[in-house]
């Protein structure tokens, strides 16, 4: 069957038989000593939580996590959310395009990877145009190129959908191409390429052929680290690379979370780095607020406790006062 009904469209008191993506899947006991499926199912749109009480055990083991099933149940209100009890849940066969059951980016991987191109035109200083060519238009390693156009930019916490890592990216070196004019004594190609390569090591910290998860690689070594050694290698591959400017181009990876608790091994230590670190936080924040705010039910005013920020966030908007509207 093809996929007819979305995540964002349930609402409470229908009757919902479609495709969705298993993004999350426990089998759980309740308190009362039955076993009971606990799903996270997706689309493009969303995801909803959904619960199977009955036949738990049988369905569990008829899919698993990253599949593409067949759910078919009743959508209720639980804790002021639409969720999903599931009657029956069978994996649906043949092919599946992921487009379907993933987010992707509104903003284009096209137009968003020829404005990426762009920045890396302008880059005048021929030492680091020759690495980010190396790194995005060509060898030694092809395929980072080729991921780094579909990677999300996190898994949860901001950009997380395909093609997000990408939107981010351009977001952050656009802002820093502007401020590297407005202040005094900023190398404008040195911010614009750690900018570009500031996130490189999540095209393989993060794997997102099914729903979105950490590879091991992306949990043992994390993204800075796995960043700053893969543009080490890049570097060491072009003749005659100034190995002062590969020191700087790894300083800005590995101190772009700016504090030592928030992940950076150093903290900024040139001005191209202070601003990189604040101005890839504020694009990561700014996102992940406006995401929260979009995601309200209507007529809702404030999100759920959001842990990026530590707080609840309010859209800004007063109910119309008495007789208005």
């Amino acid at each position: 069957m093809p996929k007819s009904r979305y995540v964002k469209d349930i609402k409470e008191g229908e009757q919902v038989r479609d495709l969705f993506l298993v993004s999350g899947k426990a089998l759980l006991t309740s308190n009362a000593g039955k076993p009971y499926l606990s799903l996270q199912l997706r689309d493009r749109t969303g995801a909803i939580e959904a619960r199977v009480w009955d036949r738990a055990e049988e369905i569990a083991r008829r899919f698993e996590r990253d599949d593409v099933v067949e759910a078919s149940g009743g959508a209720i209100t639980y804790q002021g959310r639409v969720q999903l009890k599931v009657h029956d849940v069978r994996r649906a066969e043949g092919e599946k395009e992921l487009s379907e059951y993933l987010p992707v980016t509104r903003k284009g991987i096209e137009p968003l990877w020829k404005t990426l191109t762009g920045f890396i035109a302008g880059v005048t200083d021929t030492d680091l145009n020759r690495l980010l060519s190396a790194v995005f238009l060509g060898p030694p390693e092809p395929d980072v190129a080729r991921r780094f156009r579909k990677a999300p930019g996190g898994k949860t916490m901001h950009h997380d959908y395909i093609g997000g890592l990408l939107e981010h990216t351009v977001s952050v070196v656009g802002i820093c191409r502007f401020l590297s004019s407005h202040y005094e004594g900023v190398d404008a190609d040195l911010l614009t390429a750690g900018a570009l390569l500031h996130d490189v090591g999540k095209v393989h910290e993060l794997s997102y052929e099914g729903a979105f998860d950490y590879t091991d690689e992306g949990r043992l070594l994390g993204h800075l680290y796995m960043g700053a050694e893969y543009v080490d290698r890049v570097c060491a591959s072009l003749p005659g690379f100034p190995p002062e400017k590969t020191m700087l181009v790894k300083h800005m990876i590995l101190s772009h979370h700016g504090e030592l608790e928030y992940g950076s091994p150093k903290r900024p230590k040139i001005l191209e780095a202070v601003l990189l670190h604040f101005i890839e936080n504020m694009d990561a924040k700014v996102t992940a607020f406006n995401d929260a705010i979009g995601d309200l039910p209507e007529g809702a005013r404030w999100t759920d406790y959001q842990r990026m920020f530590e707080r609840y966030l309010f859209s800004g908007k007063f109910p119309p006062a008495k007789g208005e509207g």
